[in-house]
């Protein structure tokens, strides 16, 4: 995945409203009474959480993997929202020509006017209209956000790497997490950097 507009947690932003955003709710982002849209979110509320004994990076929850966990409804909604639109704005900017016809692709321009930053919830009409030539739309996007979390989990080793330069102890602990990121052992990785000091 391409560069992407999203703060790292280790930043001097607020680490809230970095990671409060990656546990939306299940109900399809784009709907109406006639056609339910079907856009999987980053990840859904049902997102287990630490107590979980799974490793998948599927299985893990968002704010627990960032060790970010105190922010209020409306913030992690927010930061959900703003995780989904990267995931849509890098689908269209990126994946969907290589999926459509030139025809087809000519037809998605003319529906967004050549304007992929529009908001997700604007664009009802080239959700349906991309559902019907990509079946597997919904698999693809599950793919991408579960590629942005595993990048926004390495920006936060990154991250704490800097912070603690020179500190070979925490140094060791972060290098540790990173070797179990490296083996797909999410939820242990999360465990050994949430186990860090504040």
């Amino acid at each position: 995945m391409q560069d992407q507009p999203v703060q790292n947690p280790t930043s001097n932003q607020d680490p809230q409203s970095y990671a409060d955003a990656y546990d939306h709710p299940t109900q399809s982002p784009v709907a109406n009474s006639d056609h339910d849209v079907v856009l999987p979110p980053p990840v859904s509320q049902n997102t287990v959480s630490a107590s979980t004994t799974s490793e998948t990076l599927e299985d893990q929850n968002i704010f627990y993997l960032l060790g970010v966990e105190d922010g209020t409804n409306e913030q992690k909604e927010t930061f959900l929202d703003e995780l989904q639109q990267v995931i849509w704005e890098d689908f269209l900017e990126n994946d969907v020509q290589l999926l459509l016809t030139k025809e087809e692709h000519q037809q998605l321009q003319q529906m967004t006017n050549n304007d992929t930053k529009k908001p997700l919830m604007e664009q009802e009409a080239v959700v349906v209209f991309l559902e019907k030539l990509i079946p597997d739309l919904e698999e693809i996007m599950l793919e991408k956000a579960l590629e942005l979390k595993a990048d926004l989990v390495k920006e936060r080793v990154a991250g704490l790497k800097e912070l603690h330069a020179g500190k070979t102890d925490m140094l060791q602990k972060i290098e540790e997490a990173e070797n179990l990121v490296s083996q797909d052992k999410w939820l242990s990785a999360a465990r050994m950097l949430n186990s860090l000091p504040a």
